[in-house]
């Protein structure tokens, strides 16, 4: 069960590493946001009532904070660059040098989330 959970609080870092343009899209964004929402609360209620207190509840806290940390980096960008970023993972392109960075403190801090919440 703690594998589900855990895959479930990574959803923003696993739309993010195979299709980043639904982040962008705001019809996208805010239904995702309307879920990590809820899986915010539950997981709040969790932690308020002390169930599952040894578990991958926890998890469920962080596609919250790590849509938001996105959301943040995103309007961060675009103020400097006046473009979106472009997803780099999957490209080897060397002009994409910024876009990369981006890339890599998004994931750094996603992950570092993951680390202090587990």
């Amino acid at each position: 069960m703690n594998v589900i959970f855990i895959i479930i609080g990574m959803n923003v870092l696993i739309l993010f590493l195979f299709d980043k343009s639904k982040l962008d899209n705001k019809e996208w964004f805010f239904k995702l946001l309307i879920l990590n929402m809820i899986l915010f609360l539950i997981a709040l209620i969790c932690f308020c009532i002390g169930f599952a207190k040894n578990t991958a509840v926890n998890s469920l806290f962080i596609p919250l904070i790590a849509q938001f940390v996105y959301y943040v980096l995103s309007k961060l960008f675009y103020l400097k660059y006046e473009r979106n970023s472009v997803d780099t993972f999957w490209t080897m392109d060397k002009s994409l040098f910024i876009d990369g960075w981006f890339n890599f403190i998004f994931w750094l801090i996603s992950v570092l989330l993951f680390l202090f919440v587990l």
